[in-house]
């Protein structure tokens, strides 16, 4: 016991061995990274202060954060091909048909802090896409990855999935799902043409809500009757009937009419995605739950505090390092990001031994 004690101060003691002036070792910096993707870099800072007993800044938390941020590749927190095997093969024993595998995409406004001097702060969408399997009424969670990113970024993403096979298409049903934001599925149609498109249901009802609110009046009985009478028609595969129906419509107010045209192309554009009784029978989510959630996890939890204003690249950093502990590979990310490092100035693996 003794022994152990010994080792646990030279542990605390000699922190900056083998670095250079005003380096940390790796496993300080792995604890403040990990503490400062959960929470702010002051909390991280008090903490390891008070539990290593030195003196490190939150500035210096932030930069080691940061460092190894800068050196994830979005792919190196994405499962492995084999991986996501092992976990169809687990699901689909016993099983008569391929389980249902799903994307969820979706876009979370985060707090972008400008770069040029004397412009206002903005919002700026974090893209964001859920990998899981549905295994009966349970969702096995496989990859999440968000990023402040362009349209072509994020599909580059998804190209970059389906060329390292990490989808296993003759193992599974593919399934992508969203809501009515023209990047998805523009990018959907380029990328994954042969999946199974669903628009989220909810989002679809939120629409038809908006359209009686408009046309029959705020709480009105009739619009809510027409609500429930449509959505059960979407569930039987008749949005011909509804389209035909919103075409026919009588509308005594200007706002009523642009509303009414509006579902009418909204509806057109996603015809194919809406048949949610068919959807329900085979299996396939008809909700995007599932990528709300993730959201509200990944990037709300952590970008969105009070006061806190983000550039782009240390909001896109701390999203890779939630991605990676919400994937379970921020160990992995960071034994290579180590091993790279020690390769680049020459020193050896080591560390010390637990005496028993």
């Amino acid at each position: 016991m003794f022994g152990v004690v010994k080792i646990r101060l030279a542990q605390v003691v000699n922190f900056r061995l083998s670095f250079p002036p005003g380096q940390y070792q790796y496993d300080v910096q792995k604890i403040a990274a990990k503490m400062s993707s959960d929470g702010t870099f002051e909390e991280a800072s008090e903490l390891l202060n008070d539990i290593y007993g030195f003196d490190i800044s939150p500035d210096t938390v932030h930069h080691l954060t940061n460092d190894l941020a800068a050196e994830v590749e979005l792919v190196e927190i994405t499962p492995t091909p084999e991986e996501v095997r092992q976990v169809v093969a687990h699901i689909s024993k016993g099983k008569h048909r391929r389980p249902v595998f799903v994307f969820a995409a979706d876009g979370a406004m985060v707090p972008i802090r400008t770069e040029p001097k004397n412009t206002p702060n903005c919002w700026m969408e974090a893209k964001g896409v859920r990998g899981y399997l549905l295994d009966d009424d349970k969702i096995v969670h496989l990859l999440s990855w968000h990023q402040v990113s362009s349209k072509s970024e994020f599909a580059a993403y998804l190209l970059e999935i389906k060329e390292k096979g990490i989808i296993p298409t003759d193992e599974v049903r593919l399934c992508f799902i969203g809501d009515g934001a023209d990047w998805i599925w523009e990018t959907v149609n380029a990328i994954f043409p042969e999946c199974r498109q669903v628009l989220d249901y909810f989002h679809c009802s939120q629409h038809l809500f908006d359209f009686a609110k408009d046309r029959f009046g705020s709480g009105s009985v009739k619009g809510r009757e027409w609500v429930e009478q449509t959505k059960v028609r979407l569930f039987h595969n008749s949005i011909s009937d509804v389209i035909n129906g919103l075409k026919r419509f009588k509308c005594d107010t200007t706002v009523a009419r642009k509303s009414c045209d509006g579902l009418i192309r909204y509806l057109s554009n996603h015809k194919d995605r809406i048949d949610y009784g068919k959807l329900r029978r085979g299996g396939y989510p008809i909700g995007s739950g599932a990528i709300e959630s993730a959201n509200k996890f990944i990037s709300h939890v952590r970008l969105k505090r009070c006061g806190a204003w983000w550039k782009v690249k240390f909001a896109n950093n701390i999203l890779k390092l939630r991605c990676a502990r919400y994937n379970k590979k921020f160990d992995k990310i960071f034994q290579d990001y180590e091993q790279s490092k020690r390769a680049q100035t020459g020193v050896k693996m080591g560390g010390l031994r637990r005496i028993k």
